[in-house]
């Protein structure tokens, strides 16, 4: 059981450097530290389902996502301040403040635990749930990156300059996140139901 639980960190980890193959540093790194923290979350609810013998109510899960997504968020922070001073393409992630990690983390948290969480009552699990992830995880970072863009970009007025950039970061990052932490989770989380 115990390797299992190590194999988790570890593929959600490798997955979520995966995940940022365009920018492997920092949005790799960042990826691997929030895909390691969210499958702390998951092993958190899968002790607590195995402790009481019933599944944890989506109220708990939303809670454990949120928290587990903070620990990934200020593993992330630290991971952005610490990789500011690298250089960067022409095209890819923007020098974040240390606040957007944070938030981000949490978001992710929420949206993937929660996710994660509910496949317990769908008829078709894994596909309900990568359905789910990938297309939540999208279009929370098209919209945050959208918003971040419009915050920092002060005399850009033309929406489509903004959603252009949005969409392809989210495409390109968050969706591959979600696939690769969904299938590594249901791979090997030792509270799975066969």
């Amino acid at each position: 059981m115990y390797l299992e639980y190590i194999g988790l960190f570890l593929l959600t980890g490798l997955g979520g450097i995966a995940s940022g193959f365009l920018w492997p540093i920092p949005n790799g790194l960042m990826g691997g530290a929030l895909g390691m923290s969210l499958s702390a979350g998951t092993l958190w609810l899968g002790l607590k389902q195995t402790r009481e013998g019933a599944a944890p109510s989506d109220r708990y899960a939303v809670v454990t996502g949120a928290a587990a997504g903070l620990l990934g968020g200020v593993c992330m922070a630290a991971i952005s301040v610490l990789c500011a001073g690298v250089k960067r393409g022409d095209f890819g992630p923007p020098v974040l403040p240390v606040w957007a990690p944070l938030i981000m983390g949490v978001l992710y948290g929420v949206v993937l635990i929660w996710c994660y969480h509910r496949r317990l009552t769908a008829r078709q699990p894994l596909w309900n749930t990568l359905g789910k992830a990938c297309g939540l995880c999208f279009l929370l970072k098209a919209l945050a990156t959208f918003i971040y863009l419009g915050l920092t970009e002060q005399g850009t007025s033309d929406l489509m300059s903004l959603a252009l950039p949005s969409l392809l970061m989210s495409l390109f990052g968050a969706v591959p996140f979600a696939f690769f932490w969904v299938l590594a989770t249901a791979w090997l989380d030792p509270a799975r139901s066969p």
